[in-house]
């Protein structure tokens, strides 16, 4: 559970302020709605926050705020100049001052929604944009923003469940890591010490692990600063997204691994989707941006060629079903969308469907990294034993 701050205004017109606790900003958000209130500022209780603010820098979570207060007041009747000054007013001295004012200039302007939303230069995701202009084209504004709003809920809470899901096994590859560097560098040196002179004659496995560790210990801060260099560069690799990426398809291609991220895929594109198309965006824009939601260059080429087929009359479950993008059972409930005219509301299903599926197949390979890990470490250890043991009864002179 997390706590937030908020201001608002009760059915009578009187302003609230206080703290709410919920699992999200979308949980607060609908708390208070259910209290009847007009939240005006909804803000997390939390360092990173406030560290962000110091920086300058608007993160994620204070975006999705942001459009979830634009839509609350969208759908209260509050005029746009109003609820951006309001919102300019709560945000005073953080990042998102300066955005709401530029916001707030294009509205005086006579600029509508969209322009001035563009204007602002905030990293917002593309298909928030879509949505708006559909929003304003459809008088359905503060709906469109709201659907924004769970869309960037939707991605952050994917992007978070993947950093979830390798923390545990990253503890366990770096302890593992750690303990196997310990053994090679301290423990067996000791016993290589006993042997010298005679390591040459030992079994070919006494020989590897005995050499390996008088190596480390020989070499043991070099060792480190070599380790210290190859973590940086990981890091460093992790944070370029060209690297990311590439490293996400070589990982996609794996049996178990592989099927997590592109059911992760699916779950991303069908619900950017089925949201752009509750908002009234036009099918080929929706395709086009439902394509750069995906990671994957694969799920990206497919779906521009989905939408290229879409362009040239075809349908888009016949279209879906020629690039194999999805299972049968999806397919066929997309089929069932396009024939009732309910397209958006079964594409949300097929949607759950995947991110219900992509969370089963997350659980499965976190409980499968667990024993891998341990049995990778148990094999180097065993290896270390079995040749410190056949050392040992060579010096004995112990047959084995």
């Amino acid at each position: 559970m997390a706590e937030f701050t908020f201001k608002a205004a009760s059915a009578d017109g009187r302003q609230e302020t206080g703290s709410i606790q919920a699992q999200s900003s979308a949980d607060a958000m609908r708390l208070l709605e259910e209290r009847l209130l007009v939240v005006f500022e909804l803000q997390p209780l939390t360092t990173a926050g406030a560290g962000s603010q110091r920086r300058g820098k608007v993160g994620h979570a204070d975006l999705v705020i942001l459009v979830r207060e634009l839509a609350t007041l969208a759908n209260s009747g509050i005029s746009l100049a109003d609820a951006l000054t309001t919102l300019k007013d709560a945000s005073r001295d953080t990042p998102l001052s300066a955005p709401l004012e530029r916001m707030l200039t294009a509205i005086h302007a006579g600029d509508g929604f969209s322009v001035a939303l563009q204007k602002a230069e905030l990293a917002l995701p593309a298909y928030v944009f879509a949505m708006v202009r559909a929003g304003e084209a459809t008088s359905n504004l503060g709906l469109a923003l709201g659907r924004a709003a769970e869309q960037m809920d939707f991605d952050a809470k994917m992007r978070s469940q993947t950093r979830e899901a390798m923390v545990y096994p990253m503890i366990l590859v770096s302890t593992g890591t750690i303990a196997v560097l310990f053994i090679f560098s301290f423990v067996v040196p000791r016993f290589a010490g006993m042997l010298k002179g005679r390591i040459d004659s030992l079994p070919w496995i006494s020989e590897v692990v005995l050499r390996t560790g008088l190596f480390f210990n020989a070499h043991f801060i070099a060792t480190l600063v070599t380790l210290a260099a190859a973590v940086f560069a990981g890091v460093m690799a992790a944070r370029n997204p060209r690297i990311r990426v590439r490293m996400l398809e070589l990982t996609a291609r794996a049996p178990i691994l592989g099927e997590w991220i592109r059911s992760g895929e699916t779950a991303r594109w069908t619900t950017a989707l089925a949201m752009l198309l509750h908002s009234r965006v036009a099918i080929l824009a929706a395709l086009e941006l439902a394509g750069g939601s995906v990671r994957l260059a694969e799920t990206a080429a497919r779906l521009e060629s989905v939408r290229n087929e879409v362009n040239r009359g075809r349908r888009l479950s016949q279209a879906i079903e020629h690039q194999r993008l999805l299972e049968p059972i999806s397919l066929s409930m997309v089929k069932v969308g396009e024939q009732s005219g309910e397209l958006a509301s079964m594409l949300q299903h097929v949607a759950q469907y995947w991110g219900d599926k992509n969370q089963s197949l997350q659980r499965r390979v976190v409980s499968l990294i667990e024993p891998a890990s341990i049995l990778l470490l148990g094999l180097v250890i065993g290896f270390v034993m079995v040749g410190v043991v056949m050392a040992m009864a060579s010096l004995t002179e112990v047959k084995l």
